[in-house]
């Protein structure tokens, strides 16, 4: 029980760690961790949160996050058990914690389609639309009508207003939670739906294999970091239990490695491709927590 601040149905843990919730496996402890189950739960855990000025962090499937060894001094609201799809204003409306998996999952039984490049992709609903994910030369503002963003007030974003750009968009730059986001999907018969996403995890089967973020940094139209990074001979290059994969050079395992380890490498890199290209590396990857 956490007193009369409206937290007290709404999950929560004092032994949660990063390395239990990130891809990467890597990360120390948060001081305690929400697991809300709706949006008015997800609210009411923001605004306890703020209103008593204690430091916190959103989390979804931990796909993009290096979080430091030493942990985070504050609250994690974790997204994960966000997971209703309906039908909504012409299009379908997905809360923030609903994975790649369930959502095709859910277009195959209700025949419909538009999003199977994301086949594959370890991530949450709300961290493709913060992050614009995508792949296959497909990004998820493509399929954005708008996103519940909420900040203390629920704002409805369009995708206009959502700024979306390389790995960007403007709920980056605001303190605040997107709770859900609605998606434009087209009629597809499920076994055409099926059959493409085959296709994609075909496709992604030749990544690297092991524990990573996937891509470490950002491409642009100007370059592709990983022939970058392949081009100053770094693939290969290990910094403790960290490595650049001799597979594909934008991929950073963890084969063994302490999350200092990981940061310290992608730094060698970002500082080995400056000298030999003279380009600036941006990191797809966020970090939580002191490096």
């Amino acid at each position: 029980m956490v007193g009369n601040n409206g937290l007290e149905n709404i999950e929560k843990t004092t032994d949660f760690t990063f390395s239990e919730h990130t891809t990467y496996c890597l990360g120390g402890s948060a001081e305690c961790a929400y697991f809300p189950k709706t949006e008015s739960e997800l609210f009411t855990v923001y605004d306890s949160l703020e209103k008593g000025g204690k430091p916190f962090v959103i989390l979804g499937n931990g796909s993009n996050v290096l979080a430091s060894d030493s942990g985070f001094r504050g609250a994690v609201i974790c997204t994960k058990k966000l997971t209703s799809i309906t039908r909504s204003g012409g299009g379908v409306y997905a809360l923030a914690g609903v994975n790649v998996s369930t959502l095709l999952k859910y277009c195959m039984q209700h025949s419909l389609g538009g999003v199977e490049y994301l086949a594959g992709i370890p991530a949450t609903v709300g961290g493709l639309a913060l992050m614009n994910g995508g792949a296959h030369s497909h990004t998820f503002s493509e399929n954005i009508i708008s996103v519940s963003f909420y900040d203390g007030n629920l704002r409805v974003l369009s995708a206009k207003n959502c700024n979306f750009g390389n790995k960007y968009s403007t709920m980056r730059d605001i303190k605040g939670v997107i709770s859900g986001v609605l998606l434009n999907l087209h009629p597809q018969e499920a076994a055409v739906t099926r059959k493409k996403i085959k296709a994609v995890l075909r496709a992604r089967s030749r990544q690297p294999k092991g524990k990573s973020c996937g891509c470490v940094f950002k491409n642009s139209d100007g370059f592709c970091a990983g022939k970058l990074i392949d081009g100053a001979g770094l693939k290969g290059v290990k910094i403790g239990g960290a490595e650049v994969s001799g597979k594909h050079a934008n991929f950073i395992l963890n084969n063994g490695a302490s999350s200092s380890d990981i940061r310290r490498l992608i730094d060698f890199v970002k500082d080995e491709v400056y000298k030999k290209y003279d380009v600036r590396l941006e990191e797809e990857v966020v970090y939580i927590g002191d490096f």
